[in-house]
């Protein structure tokens, strides 16, 4: 009896004497007796695995779109984002430090009539060379000094609107100046907004592509992670139905041992 029974553990143990391909029979006559699952099991880890590679090549044509997208932009915008510095630093140049302020150098005396000394002196002999006066008088000598302080007052006069017209004048020039050169501050300051904006387009780009690999790189390990797990619950699921055949068999011996 007791070596009847090695005879069935060593059956157990390797079925009809063929070691793998014993079981492989015993899978096959399980499946034609509709007590395996085996055949269906595979079929769907297969279509796990067709999954996980159509997963894994949805990413990699998401991520070169990311990548073609970045460098188009990149194209677009990237010489005038290179170029933002420079602008930066010529209108900082333009600008300079204090403002600058006008300033008038002149002098009335700069202005003087060269000849308005002789004129004074011409008139002064012209009323001492008059008849019928005494020079020495005191009308005369007083119409003399009003003659005079009538010509240099005159004189003076005219040197301050010259003096005036020329500081006008070189107040124009400064405006002149002055608001040519804010236009080409206004000029510097629109081409550095221009570059700014393309820089500002880059970067977002470059944000948005990092954040979209980020987001794929999780999505793909989510997604393997998924499919993993659903093929290690399906390959857990699958039955030979060697044990329903060995459990038939068991009892056809208990049965018959038994009696």
């Amino acid at each position: 009896m007791s070596g009847f029974m090695e005879g069935i553990g060593s059956f157990v143990a390797n079925p009809i004497g063929l070691g793998d391909a014993g079981y492989g029979f015993l899978d096959q006559l399980g499946g034609q007796l509709g007590l395996s699952n085996m055949e269906q099991v595979q079929a769907g880890v297969n279509s796990l695995d067709n999954l996980l590679a159509e997963a894994r090549n949805a990413s990699n044509q998401n991520k070169s779109l990311y990548g073609d997208y970045l460098s188009k932009m990149q194209g677009m915008y990237g010489d005038g984002a290179g170029q933002y510095a420079d602008a930066v630093n010529r209108l900082t140049q333009a600008i300079g430090g204090e403002p600058e302020s006008f300033s008038y150098s002149g002098n009335v005396n700069d202005f003087y009539d060269k000849f308005a000394g002789q004129r004074q002196q011409a008139a002064t002999n012209a009323m001492r060379n008059m008849g019928g006066q005494n020079l020495f008088s005191s009308d005369f000598m007083n119409n003399l000094s009003n003659k005079q302080a009538a010509l240099s007052t005159e004189a003076w006069e005219k040197a301050y609107d010259k003096m005036m017209q020329d500081r006008q004048q070189q107040l124009n020039e400064w405006q002149a100046g002055q608001n040519s050169k804010q236009g080409y501050i206004n000029n510097l300051g629109t081409v550095a907004g221009l570059y700014g904006n393309d820089r500002n387009q880059i970067a977002n780009a470059m944000g948005d592509y990092y954040s979209n690999m980020a987001s794929q790189n999780n999505a793909d390990l989510q997604t393997r992670a998924d499919l993993t797990q659903a093929r290690t619950n399906l390959a857990m699921q699958g039955n030979s139905g060697m044990g329903t055949l060995l459990g038939g068999a068991g009892k056809v011996l208990g049965a018959i041992f038994g009696a």
